[in-house]
């Protein structure tokens, strides 16, 4: 007898090329994203709808649509299009930025904008993927001050690594 199904007999079958390309851009999204999930649960918290795991997941979804580059398998995140956080907040024009030895400043201007208020606060990350750290700065900085420095820890003064600079109101409620 010829037997044509055996479910003794594990089926093989090789995955799709679009499969797998889609898989790998979740696993670098994901790579990336993990170390920042605490400032992403903050920021995107109003494009979750109160979740933070869905606020997690839009930072997801925007980061696979925006910044990653390539094809299969040569994929990667280009992290200058890496949005940490998402508002209706005007941002800050950076004007200069200095990298020292153990410290990272960072001076930026605003323009009037009816929504820009003076005490809006400016957070700077600083963030390392290959050394798997992320850190932010400890002291408040607000709008109207134009600087902001933050001293890096050892881990961060021997790798390369990323800085984001976002801006948020007094109470939290709404980012840049």
């Amino acid at each position: 007898m010829d037997f044509f199904y055996d479910k003794t007999k594990p089926k093989v079958k090789e995955k799709s090329y679009g499969k797998l390309a889609v898989q790998q851009r979740m696993r670098l999204a994901m790579a990336f994203l993990n170390p920042l999930r605490s400032i992403i649960a903050q920021t995107w918290l109003g494009y979750g709808k109160g979740n933070k795991s869905k606020a997690f997941g839009q930072a997801l979804k925007k980061l696979i649509q925006d910044a990653i580059e390539g094809q299969y398998p040569d994929q990667r995140v280009v992290p200058d299009r890496v949005a940490i956080s998402m508002g209706m907040l005007p941002s800050v024009e950076i004007q200069d930025v200095v990298l020292g030895p153990e410290a990272l400043e960072i001076y930026f201007s605003s323009e009037e904008n009816p929504l820009a208020k003076a005490a809006d606060e400016v957070v700077l990350v600083a963030y390392s993927p290959d050394a798997g750290i992320a850190g932010r700065n400890p002291l408040t900085c607000n709008r109207k001050e134009g600087y902001i420095k933050v001293d890096l820890p050892p881990q961060l003064q021997a790798a390369p690594f990323h800085a984001y600079l976002f801006v948020h109101s007094a109470n939290k409620k709404q980012y840049s």
